[in-house]
């Protein structure tokens, strides 16, 4: 009876001793170097631990770990299907509603990418959002979108290296402001590439362009051919206008200068000066008339003077008005 007795309590410290080392066993656990553990106690953090060997309450306590050095990588706008190896290349599949988006010239580009991340507080990346990497996908393709809508088509094709630098930092700024504990290690841009479906449309803008831009080469060439003739006749046109506007004012003044000593000599003596420009008019008028037949009012006598003679004197001829 004592046996029985002794042999039962014997079982039950056995069972008491295992339940003992079973739940202290599990009770230990590890940190590894470059990982973070957060202590929940009744599911609330109470404690952060770094690289070590700790003990937690059974049943009351628990732990998240997470390496706050191990690099993340996410794909947008693509899936690794199957991973290379050494006999097999990668594959890939196209996740179009992600890849698929708009230039500032509304045309439509396709881009896969890639970035790469960080936790450097595990307690914001476990607690304040709750579903981390869902959320970090939605704010990249929104900074990414907000970039490539703000270039033309051409500008996104031809500076991914561009795209990238400013991507980076604002995809960060967005990320403090979630206050998820994330920190954006890299940017890479892997390809920007035009749909297959708009390929053609995309061509024939590119044919149009390039028509465009060989027929502005032909008409800068001719104006460069045709400007300088036309500088340098409109140059010869001013300088001839020049030259006359210089001689008529000289002539005019000359003119006015006659005129004016002219005038002087008049007013000085009036009866000799009339009868002085009469005489050079008439000379002016009559220097090559031939002959001149004169008729006086009074006289029945006709007067024929011969201006084209050698003579000094004029050769008066007198024909009587009946003889005629």
């Amino acid at each position: 009876m004592k046996f029985s007795k002794l042999k039962k309590g014997a079982v039950i410290v056995l069972c008491a001793v295992i339940a003992v080392l079973a739940l202290g066993s599990g009770s230990f656990y590890r940190v590894g170097q470059g990982e973070e553990a957060l202590v929940l106690t009744f599911g609330r953090v109470t404690d952060t631990k770094g690289p070590g060997l700790y003990w937690k309450i059974p049943m009351i306590q628990s732990v998240i770990q997470e390496s706050v050095t191990t690099i993340h990588t996410k794909e947008y706008g693509f899936r690794t299907t199957r991973s290379g190896s050494a006999g097999n290349a990668a594959q890939y599949a196209d996740v179009s509603d992600e890849s698929v988006m708009l230039t500032s010239d509304d045309s439509i580009v396709s881009i896969e990418a890639i970035y790469q991340y960080t936790i450097r507080d595990v307690k914001q990346y476990a607690f304040d959002i709750d579903d981390p990497e869902g959320t970090l996908q939605l704010a990249f393709e929104a900074i990414l979108r907000r970039n490539i809508q703000n270039r033309p088509l051409d500008d996104a094709l031809l500076n991914k290296e561009e795209i990238e630098q400013q991507v980076l930092p604002d995809f960060q700024a967005l990320i403090d402001t979630y206050e998820m504990g994330v920190k954006i290690n890299d940017v890479r841009i892997q390809n920007i590439t035009v749909p297959a479906e708009v390929a053609s449309a995309y061509e024939d803008v590119n044919n149009a362009k390039n028509e465009k831009t060989k027929r502005l080469d032909e008409a800068e060439k001719y104006a460069n051919e045709i400007l300088p003739v036309a500088r340098s006749n409109a140059y010869e046109t001013l300088q001839e206008a020049e030259g006359y506007k210089a001689e008529t004012i000289a002539a005019a003044q000359s003119e006015a200068a006659v005129f004016s000593a002219v005038y002087e000599k008049y007013k000085t003596a009036p009866e000799i000066t009339r009868t002085r420009l009469m005489i050079e008019t008439m000379e002016r008028v009559l220097q090559n008339s031939g002959k001149i037949i004169v008729a006086e009012p009074d006289s029945d006598v006709l007067k024929i003077l011969d201006l084209d003679s050698d003579k000094e004197e004029p050769n008066l001829t007198g024909i009587q008005e009946g003889g005629l």
